[in-house]
This record gives C-alpha cells, sequence and structure tokens, in this order.
C-alpha cells in the first residue's frame, strides 16, 4: 500500500510554512522576508527509464550554494503520462537536523495531481541544511502510464491542491526568515526500453532463536540476457554472524557446471557488516544468463548470535560495502554489455530474533543415557536412590513427572507406563529436548542427544 497522507487542512503549506518558520525564526532576529536568489536550484533526478505500466524512482533535488536553509516548501505537479504512487522524505530532511529528522517535516501525495512538503530544519534556528549540491528533498515512487517511447513531465508549479483554498508555491528560507524564490528545472522520464531488474531476498524461515543458523537466498528477476552483476547484502552485526556464502543454482550452471569464470564472495567488508559479490559469468567465451525470475545467485548463511537483540532485524542491499581500501563501494549493477547496465530494484528482507532457550538436551527417563528407554533404566535409577548407584550427570532424566524433585514416585511411574500402560513421561520424552520448567535440577551432559 503506498505511504501517504491525506492533508484535511486548507491553509496552503506555503503559507503555514512561513507562518511556522517566521513565528519561531523572525522573533530571535528581527529580520524580514525578501525575495529572489539565483543560488538556490529546485531540479529533478529522472535518471531512471522504463517501459510503460514499469515503477521507477524519481527524486526531488535542492541545490542551495547561496546559503545554508533553515526550511523549505515544495509543490510538485506531472502530467497525465505518469502517476505518483508512494513517497518518502530524503536525506535532507531526515539527517539536517544535526543528523537527525528536521522539526517539521509534512510531506503530502494528492493521487492525480502532486506532491507538496513542508521542511523547517530547527524550530529555533540551531541547525540548518548546509550550502551544496543535489540535496535529496523527496523521493517518489512513479508509475510510467504512457506509450512507450514518449516522455512524463514533471515540474515544480503553483497549484491549488484538493481541499486547500490557495496554492501552494516554491520557497527557501534561509536563516533569520528570509524567503527565498528558488529557480526551478522541470524534469522529463523517459518512458520505454527494458523493465528494471529486481534482487530480492528469501530467508529460510521468518524467525529463528538466538544461536540458531538461518539461510537467506539471494533471488534475481531479469528481464533480458545479462552478462555479470555486483552488489552489497548489508546485516546488522549486532543481531547476525555471516559464517559463509555458497553459490545458488543459478550461477552453478554455468561453465559446465564450474560457475563463473569470474567470482568475488567477500564476507568481511571493510569497516561494516554484509556480503561483497561480484561475478561475470565468462571471460574467455561469451556466457550470458537468461531472462527468468527467481533466479538464485546466492545463499548466504548465517548464525543469530547468543547476544542478539529479540525483534527484527533487517537485511538490505547497498552500494556502501567496501571489499578492501583503497577499492571503491560495490556498486548494485547487472551488465547488459557494450557498457550499459540494467535499473535495478531491490527489495530486502527481515527475520524475527526470537529468545533463545538456554540448556543441554535430553530425553527423560533415560537414566543411564544409552538412548534407549528399557527396565534397565528404572532399576539403575532404583540403584541410585537406594543401593549408592551411579549417579546420572543429567539429573533431569530422572524427575518423570517434571515436579523439580526425585523421589519414589519417579521409578514407579516409569514402571507403570513401559509395563502397565500409565502415562508417559513428560516432555522432553520421545525426542530430545530442553527442560520446559525451571527447577534446582542440573543437566550437565546427556550423550545421546546433539
Amino acid at each position: 500500500m503506498p505511504r501517504f497522507k491525506i492533508s484535511m487542512r486548507v491553509t496552503p503549506l506555503s503559507v503555514m510554512l512561513l507562518s511556522v518558520m517566521l513565528l519561531s525564526i523572525m522573533l530571535l532576529s528581527g529580520q524580514s522576508a525578501h525575495a529572489q536568489d539565483p543560488g538556490y536550484i529546485f531540479k529533478f533526478d529522472t535518471s531512471s527509464s522504463g517501459p510503460s505500466g514499469a515503477t521507477v524512482t524519481s527524486r526531488a533535488l535542492i541545490d542551495n550554494l547561496g546559503g545554508d536553509l533553515a526550511g523549505w516548501s515544495i509543490a510538485i505537479c506531472h502530467d497525465a503520462n505518469m502517476e505518483v504512487v508512494e513517497v518518502l522524505s530524503g536525506t535532507a530532511s531526515t539527517t539536517a537536523n544535526s543528523g537527525g529528522p528536521a522539526d517539521f517535516d509534512e510531506l503530502t501525495l494528492f493521487p492525480g495531481f502532486g506532491v507538496r512538503q513542508g521542511v523547517v530544519v530547527n524550530f529555533v534556528g540551531i541547525n540548518n541544511l548546509p550550502s551544496g549540491q543535489d540535496h535529496e528533498a523527496i523521493v517518489m515512487q512513479t508509475l510510467l502510464l504512457g506509450p512507450d517511447d514518449t516522455f512524463a513531465s514533471i515540474q515544480y508549479c503553483t497549484e491549488t491542491f484538493p481541499g486547500d483554498s490557495a496554492a501552494s508555491d516554491n520557497l527557501a528560507v534561509a536563516p533569520g526568515g528570509v524567503a527565498i524564490t528558488p529557480t526551478t528545472e522541470d524534469g522529463l522520464i523517459e518512458i520505454g526500453g527494458l523493465l528494471p531488474f529486481l534482487l530480492s531476498a528469501n530467508p529460510s524461515a521468518a524467525s529463528v532463536e538466538q544461536g540458531i543458523d538461518v539461510d537467506v537466498q539471494i533471488l534475481v528477476d531479469t528481464p533480458d540476457i545479462n552478462y555479470g552483476f555486483s552488489f552489497g547484502f548489508a546485516h546488522s552485526g549486532a543481531a547476525l554472524l555471516l559464517t559463509g556464502a555458497d553459490l545458488g543454482a543459478a550461477l552453478s550452471a554455468f561453465n559446465g557446471g564450474a560457475g563463473p569464470e569470474y567470482l568475488l564472495i567477500d564476507i568481511e567488508p571493510e569497516g561494516a557488516d554484509g556480503l561483497i559479490v561480484a561475478c561475470l559469468y565468462s571471460i574467455s567465451d561469451i556466457s550470458v544468463m537468461s531472462a527468468g525470475t527467481d533466479q538464485e545467485l546466492m545463499v548466504a548463511h548465517y548464525q543469530a548470535l547468543d547476544t542478539a537483540p529479540i525483534g527484527s532485524t533487517s537485511l538490505n542491499f547497498t552500494s556502501d560495502l567496501v571489499p578492501q581500501a583503497p577499492s571503491p563501494p560495490t556498486a548494485i549493477v547487472f551488465s547488459l554489455g557494450n557498457g550499459g547496465s540494467a535499473v535495478v530494484n531491490t527489495s530486502g528482507t527481515s527475520i524475527q530474533i526470537l529468545e533463545g532457550v538456554v540448556g543441554v538436551q535430553f530425553t527423560r527417563g533415560d537414566f543411564d543415557g544409552n538412548g534407549n528407554l528399557d527396565l534397565g533404566d528404572s532399576v539403575n535409577l532404583l540403584s541410585y536412590m537406594f543401593s549408592g548407584g551411579a549417579a546420572s550427570l543429567c539429573e533431569k532424566v530422572a524427575d518423570i513427572d517434571d515436579n523439580g524433585i526425585i523421589v519414589l514416585g519417579d521409578p514407579i511411574l516409569l514402571l507403570s507406563y513401559m509395563f502397565s500402560g500409565g502415562p508417559p513421561p513428560q516432555a522432553p520424552f520421545e525426542t530430545c529436548g530442553i527442560d520446559p520448567t525451571e527447577d534446582d535440577l542440573t543437566c550437565e551432559v546427556f550423550d545421546s542427544c546433539p
């Protein structure tokens, strides 16, 4: 479901934003607003393209070479060849406030009309968006509706959006409440070409206990042939340990089962936790991966740490992992040959970490620990209790009713089960397991269980 919120306010964003900004900043400085400076540019990144029906990413960007910004308002419109289906605030507003999110950031999607954002970095003017280029204001998922070999147009606009009584517009606000009308640059998104490739991850289990292993398949949907790829796949080192990675079925099949001619697998990237893979299917001959869905590239092997935080942990594809300095970060790329590369969408995954059960596994009733339940277990238990016989290194096996104490009733219950149709011993019984109840009985070793 698209992530957006519909605003119920009737005051346009620019008026509201300036009211908040001027109230919180101008009262401190006593300065008034004035207009226009060519050092401020609102523009788009529309480099992603795809055929009609594809969803691609486009971004609203800010250049503020004229100086720091205390906030901004943005109004975006588009033509009928596209539809914005999801919006997220970019890094400009999520990190500008001394590395954290802006004090005020309202982002609204108006389906069929456009997008609006208003940001105040810091209400008291302590932190600002520093001077620079290509600050990411908004990330938009854009559905391409026009026919192939056409363009979709997106522009900064003055628009009265549904529910508003006046138009929103585009403003940059410098420290001190100085309102600036920025230069705006429209964008065009090319419609046509190849559908994006899709990298995805599929864990062998949705949840795993602390200390237990779990595998993650790395899969790709390829709309066309390709010659090789690279990617990074990051995880939290506080939750998971990457113990290894093996070739998936799609890669193992290359070159008569020998695998790709060039393959780098790095499970210890520099300064981070993750997996780096770089691959060329063939160097001497031209081998390609055919178009297909859910083609298995790798199987990564993880262990949930004994100290892993309880809850969900994420695994995501990334272009930030470095195999070894001075090598650059490994990009997410699928090569189409002749220097071209595919548009690649990614879909990470998450694993729920559950609290692990601590203790030695055993089977109740197997007093001599030989893996079998027979008369000897009752005899040896009685000998231990009353004739100085050898004790078991796992006291819990003798507590047949799991009441936390070993008494005469325990061997009687065991004999009743074996010869008189009595109830079986309490779990764990037929299979190895951990004692489900806490008591003072110990279990140091039980050789018949792993």
